[in-house]
């Protein structure tokens, strides 16, 4: 069965189209890959600055923790100076 110069041209049309439509679709592909690339990249930075304020944190606990050791020594000292006199 052969092909008319209609239907030909038609086919060919297509094969265009065809391509244009690939084209855009590589580009968008390459576009959302380079956005997920950038993204991970932020991710990890705040991923270590998140461990850095994790650091940070336990080392406020233990000052506190401390801290809170040292008063209760004060009150005990308080509380025997206030019952001795």
């Amino acid at each position: 069965m052969a092909m008319n110069r209609k239907e030909t041209g038609a086919i060919a049309e297509l094969r265009r189209h065809m391509g244009v439509l690939v084209e855009g679709l590589h580009s968008e592909v390459r576009l959302v890959a380079e956005q997920h690339g950038s993204i991970v990249n932020r991710l990890d930075s705040i991923d270590n600055k998140l461990g850095v304020m994790e650091l940070d944190l336990n080392a406020i606990k233990g000052a506190l923790f401390t801290f809170s050791h040292k008063l209760d020594n004060h009150e005990v000292r308080i509380c025997k100076l206030e019952s001795s006199k």
